[in-house]
């Protein structure tokens, strides 16, 4: 079963500010890895944030919660 993934407001505005071959990157990683088997590629953190998981697509560090079967992307 695929995985519902959502964006925050100011995650969008950040993701539209890159160049269109990295956001392309980006939602080809969060569609093959993240939607299939999130729990496969998602790190958790540590400390003061450690409700939250990164993902890691080349130099950029997506950063998401994880509520059932839904994952909200906060930022890069």
């Amino acid at each position: 079963m695929n995985w519902k993934v959502e964006f925050t407001k100011s995650a969008t505005k950040q993701a539209q500010k890159l160049d269109q071959a990295i956001q392309i990157r980006i939602k080809k990683a969060i569609d093959e890895k993240l939607k299939i088997n999130p729990d496969r590629y998602l790190i958790g953190l540590i400390g003061e944030l450690s409700d939250l998981y990164k993902f890691r697509v080349g130099d950029y560090r997506l950063l998401c919660s994880k509520e059932g079967k839904k994952l909200t992307r906060m930022s890069h």
